[in-house]
């Protein structure tokens, strides 16, 4: 009996992986078809130690391998292995908050894996009834629940998504007919006047907060007060979504209006810094992360004038980064230097303190009794930005700058997101409703339901709102008119590679075949178009 030990150990620690999967998701269909597929593959593997041994343990171990490595991923990620995961792997570093917890969890995955699987007593007969009874039952799964919980068909939709990317891109890069054309427009659409308190050419700053969901800040618990007080000063927005995910995407694609394919790619049509800079603003964009050299680089690509670092040899946040409190007080002291010009400019900044895995940081604000990390660094990004806004609307800068208030995207639904927000429901871990709040000193408080519209229409909103008009290629329109005929709707369609999904009416759902056909054709049309240089427009 002793030699089955190793036998049990192996398939016992992927089943507790697997059922480990519905307190992590909320959704026991995960561990269900996990646990029926991970006995397909005890069944086969006995089936084939009926003759062959050291080439059945070798596959074993490479499958049980995907198994473990797909479940690791679920428990922490919320979902299966994505492009976007894989994407975002030269990133690693933002991950150190919680690195001990990830490769104990890894270690554990390899020392199971590479035990060795031996024949059990089950005749041939009772290994065939349970291998047909097991893909019986995961036909009737798959037909009742959809393929989605199935960790090996999350594997196969990850390569095929990788496949359709690639194509995409050497798509994108083949030069030809101008794509921009069907892209253009030649004006802003404006549909409110600019309020009377606003000099022609107000200072902006533009806050774009890591990983932040609407949801975080109407919290009953009041983990955002400050945040919460702000929103109900100032015009701000609800059922607004991202348009992408993660903050490589997100960023230029707000700024650009548009969509990405990858990363790192460049867009070389018009962005809200790009219109400003014709009308004499002096554009800065504010790098949180000196130490990340892809960061840095990418973004030197956006096209400000100047990007803004400090506090290199004291940075106080994890992965080597500024902490929120370093990051909004260097957004205070570019502020009075760009001030000093005295011409109007642009501020952005994009605070990453609050990203996955991280905790506040030493000597800053916590939650309660500090033990919840996720909780803490939204508390910490709370206590920042009010100590920033306090100390703006106290000072002279207060009578014409506007602030811009929002996020690079939605709080990304991983483990631990689940465990300090566990009443909150999901229906996907990239995309979920966003803040957007506009601030003046004579701002009138006002709500303004988007209709699931999303981050596409941050930049025509704001130039709406100032009235400031340009040729453009932005796929989004102002939020203060009716939402756009044309088909397809972008500024209800989300996609970041893994999913593409519509959030029309504050309903987020996938996309019709029909619906998905037409995106794409859109979408890989907008990809090239961003890489050609536009001409001159009648």
């Amino acid at each position: 009996m002793a030699h089955y030990i190793p036998t049990i150990l192996k398939y016992a620690f992927s089943a507790v992986f697997a059922l480990a999967s519905v307190p992590a998701t909320g959704k026991k269909r995960f561990a269900l078809q996990a646990l029926l597929e991970l006995a397909a593959v005890f069944a086969l593997t006995d089936l084939l130690l009926i003759r062959f041994t050291v080439p059945v343990w070798i596959v074993n171990a490479l499958v049980i391998f995907l198994f473990n490595a797909q479940a690791l991923v679920l428990c922490f990620g919320g979902s299966y292995t994505t492009l976007v995961m894989l994407t975002n792997l030269d990133s690693w570093q933002d991950l150190l908050g919680k690195m001990g917890q990830y490769i104990a969890a890894i270690l554990a995955v390899l020392v199971f894996t590479a035990l060795p699987v031996r024949k059990t007593p089950l005749s041939l007969t009772w290994i065939l009834v349970l291998l047909c009874a097991d893909l019986f039952l995961q036909v009737l799964a798959h037909m009742a629940l959809g393929p989605s919980g199935s960790p090996f068909f999350g594997l196969a939709d990850m390569i095929r998504t990788v496949a359709v990317s690639r194509k995409w891109t050497r798509t994108a890069q083949k030069t030809g007919k101008d794509r921009t054309e069907s892209f253009y427009k030649s004006t802003v659409l404006g549909f409110r006047k600019k309020p009377e308190g606003l000099p022609e050419n107000p200072n902006i700053v533009l806050i774009f907060t890591e990983g932040l969901s609407s949801h975080m800040i109407r919290d009953k618990r009041k983990i955002m007060p400050e945040t919460a007080r702000f929103m109900r000063s100032c015009l701000r927005f609800r059922s607004y979504y991202n348009h992408t995910y993660a903050t490589y995407c997100a960023l230029i694609g707000q700024l650009y209006s548009g969509y990405q394919l990858g990363n790192y790619d460049s867009n070389s049509l018009v962005s809200l810094q790009s219109i400003l800079k014709e009308r004499g603003y002096d554009t800065v964009m504010i790098n949180t992360e000196p130490k990340n050299r892809l960061f840095t680089d990418y973004l030197g690509r956006l096209g400000f004038d100047r990007v803004v670092t400090g506090y290199e040899d004291d940075l106080r946040g994890e992965a080597r980064s500024l902490s929120d409190g370093q990051a909004y007080e260097l957004l205070w002291d570019t502020l009075r230097e760009q001030a000093g010009k005295g011409g109007p400019f642009l501020t952005a900044i994009y605070t990453f303190g609050s990203h996955i895995s991280f905790d506040s940081p030493k000597g800053e604000a916590k939650f309660g009794d500090g033990k919840d990390t996720t909780l803490n660094k939204m508390r910490n990004v709370d206590v920042q930005f009010g100590a920033f806004m306090e100390k703006l609307k106290g000072s002279p800068l207060a009578d014409n700058t506007l602030v811009v208030f929002t996020g690079d995207h939605c709080a990304y639904g991983d483990l631990f997101y689940r465990r300090a927000f566990p009443a909150y429901e999901r229906v996907n871990t990239d995309v979920d409703e966003m803040p957007l709040a506009i601030w003046h000193k004579d701002a009138v408080p006002e709500t303004i339901d988007a209709g699931g519209r999303n981050t596409l229409d941050m930049v025509p909103t704001l130039l709406d709102y100032l009235d400031i008009s340009a040729p453009n290629y932005f796929l989004g329109s102002s939020l203060f008119g009716p939402a756009p005929e044309e088909e397809p709707r972008f500024d209800t369609l989300f996609y970041d590679a893994t999913y593409t999904m519509s959030t029309q009416g504050g309903n987020i759902r996938p996309l019709t075949d029909r619906e998905r056909k037409r995106f794409e054709s859109a979408l890989v049309r907008y990809f090239t178009a961003r890489t050609q240089t536009p001409g001159k427009k009648k």
